[in-house]
């Protein structure tokens, strides 16, 4: 009789365990939502956050990505980088942005992986030929009936010269948002005008333990990073910074950590 309860006791736990470990390693999709108030906004504006894409397959032509994209209707749509890969074919990276350039104002900034690939330049022409913008020191300002954003950015490797260019189109009455891969860079991006840095490349730091552990590991910030995913206001206190935890599918397990599509309304205060 005891050994009979024992193995139950054991099926049970086993149980919980392969339930533990599916919601663990669960990679469906999730819409993170951030609200940010300016005066400098009269009528809301929906950007949606991509970052850390690494060429991976959502389907048959990214379908179920571009489904979760097409239903938050973004005005404007953000590719913070590492959308394309320096060891990965481009094809799932262009079947993307066959889904999205056409329909949404895209801007794109590369990050380390595309710099990584050696054809950085090409890899630009690629998205050019789709219809993004891409950012590498330039600020382009769009209009939506009248209600004006400046969207700026730069490399990963963020050199000064385009770093500074941005820098000094911001600080005006015209909300202005910086794309920029690395999260790391806080102590550059504080102070500078910009109303909101939007940035990816941590991973959601691989790891998380809810409520415990934000984040295990990323790159360039080590054990326990800082800034792996969410929102974080800079030490000027007005600038805010959204770091997307990324899409990321790849050979290392995302725990309770699942791909994200990030949404940002940016509204009046």
């Amino acid at each position: 009789m005891k050994e009979i309860f024992n193995r139950k006791i054991t099926c049970i736990m086993i149980g919980w365990l392969l339930i533990l470990a599916a919601i663990a390693l669960d990679e469906g999709l999730t819409v993170p939502r951030y609200e940010i108030n300016s005066d400098k906004i009269k009528k809301p504006l929906r950007i949606v956050l991509l970052t850390d894409f690494h060429s991976s397959s959502y389907g048959k032509d990214q379908q179920v990505l571009t489904d979760v994209i097409d239903g938050q209707n973004p005005d404007i749509i953000l590719l913070a980088g590492d959308i394309a890969e320096d060891v990965r074919p481009h094809k799932h990276t262009e079947e993307l942005l066959e889904q999205i350039a056409g329909k949404y104002p895209c801007f794109y900034a590369v990050g380390n992986h595309e710099e990584w690939s050696g054809e950085c330049g090409k890899i630009k022409e690629m998205f050019r030929s789709h219809g993004v913008t891409i950012l590498e020191g330039n600020s382009e300002i769009l209009d939506f009936e009248g209600q004006r954003i400046r969207i700026s950015g730069a490399d990963n490797s963020l050199p000064l010269e385009q770093f500074n260019a941005c820098a000094d189109n911001a600080g005006d009455d015209i909300f202005t948002v910086f794309v920029s891969h690395r999260p790391d860079l806080v102590d550059m991006y504080s102070g500078k005008g910009f109303d909101l840095v939007v940035s990816g490349h941590a991973h959601g730091g691989q790891v998380i333990i809810p409520h415990i552990l934000n984040g295990l590991y990323a790159p360039n910030q080590g054990i326990f990073p800082k800034y792996a995913g969410g929102r974080y206001t800079l030490s000027d206190g007005r600038t805010e910074m959204i770091v997307s935890r990324g899409l990321c599918k790849n050979i290392l397990p995302r725990v309770f950590n699942p791909p994200e599509v990030v949404v940002i309304d940016i509204v009046e205060s």
